[in-house]
């Protein structure tokens, strides 16, 4: 339409010659105006194509990660070297899956300080430490993506996260969530307030002298001195735990009257390994933090060290003679903002001066 006006005003200045000056200028200046009019336009709709093509594109991008899905098989993180470890993963979606980074946190350090929460571990195809084989087909139900250069099976408790080049985000806690035991598993779990305490064979342990493996407690020896090392796990799904300095275990011969003669270790730092090692524990720089648990259960579990002579102390003792003992755990700890105890009667352990033989 604007271009048969512009037309007609055209036509009508070339055929009427005898136009005087004031009506010829306005003829041009009504052509002027429908000439800028239709450039406008012109542009409008050009605007108007390049954004219907960028939402066509976005469209078309959001409803590929919309077919996008990935899973993450138990137990999330395996074949551990030196070098590295995989993340096993099925593509459960429409198309493949490009994971082109991985975010590692450390949320319990208590066996390492790596890749702490203020600073996680960015890893991408052309870092190092670094991923590969982060393309996942969508016939793949077992892919593993290699992470090259760290590894996160040294007793911390890790949030792993997942991102692909279509911004989906998948994710995994390491050690994987535990599951509640099934009755006459063996898993036997003691728990008041928001932690739990494990009493299988696994998760009672010991070390003496300059070990770095511990061996189950239930029967220790007598006459050496012990590190005592408890695995625990924060069961609340509303706050993370920090344990403070005065939680210690105590532990009361069966044998004596009263009161009588009672052992008393305190909390030790998390990289305390032997009697040897033991680092006086720090609750301001050097924490143990449980998070809090997720709905299927606690996100990690942080084995916890004891055999300071008293509260932030060194050191180490001996049970002193042979016998069985009623052991507590005096839980002080930061729940909510707000500090709190327990305490849980934990278990009954055996010493001997001719350990391991007598147990």
């Amino acid at each position: 339409m604007l271009n048969a006006n512009i037309t007609r005003l055209q036509t009508e200045i070339d055929q009427n010659s005898n136009l005087d000056n004031q009506q010829i200028l306005g003829l041009n200046a009504q052509l002027s105006q429908l000439q800028s009019t239709l450039n406008q336009l012109t542009s409008l709709s050009a605007q108007t194509s390049a954004q219907i093509a960028s939402l066509q594109t976005k469209i078309s991008l959001l409803q590929q990660s919309l077919s996008e899905s990935l899973v993450v098989n138990q137990p999330g993180a395996l074949n551990f070297t030196v070098q590295g470890f995989d993340i096993n993963v099925t593509n459960t979606g429409a198309v493949p899956v490009n994971i082109t980074q991985v975010t590692i946190t450390n949320i319990s350090p208590t066996g390492s300080v790596q890749c702490p929460i203020s600073n996680p571990c960015i890893l991408t195809g052309t870092s190092n430490p670094g991923i590969s084989n982060q393309i996942v087909k969508t016939t793949d139900s077992r892919h593993m993506i290699k992470v090259n250069g760290l590894t996160i099976n040294d007793g911390s408790g890790y949030k792993v996260g997942l991102t692909s080049a279509n911004g989906r985000a998948y994710g995994f806690y390491f050690p994987w969530p535990l599951t509640p035991p099934s009755s006459g598993n063996g898993g036997f779990v003691a728990s008041v307030g928001p932690l739990a305490i494990f009493l299988d064979f696994k998760s009672f342990n010991f070390t003496q002298g300059s070990q770095t493996a511990s061996q189950s407690a239930f029967c220790v020896p007598s006459t050496s001195s012990l590190v005592f090392w408890i695995r625990a796990s924060n069961i609340a799904t509303d706050s993370s735990v920090k344990l403070r300095s005065p939680t210690m275990m105590q532990m009361q011969p069966y044998t004596a009257n009263g009161f009588g003669v009672l052992v008393r270790v305190w909390i030790d730092d998390p990289s305390t390994l032997n009697p040897n090692t033991v680092v006086a524990y720090n609750e301001t720089t050097n924490p143990y933090v449980l998070p809090a648990a997720n709905p299927n259960g606690p996100a990690v579990y942080a084995v916890l060290k004891f055999s300071a002579t008293s509260q932030n102390g060194v050191g180490s003792v001996a049970m002193g003679q042979d016998n069985n003992w009623i052991t507590f755990i005096g839980f002080y700890y930061e729940y909510r903002g707000q500090s709190q105890g327990q305490t849980i009667a934990f278990v009954d352990l055996k010493s001997t001066a001719s350990w391991p033989s007598s147990c």
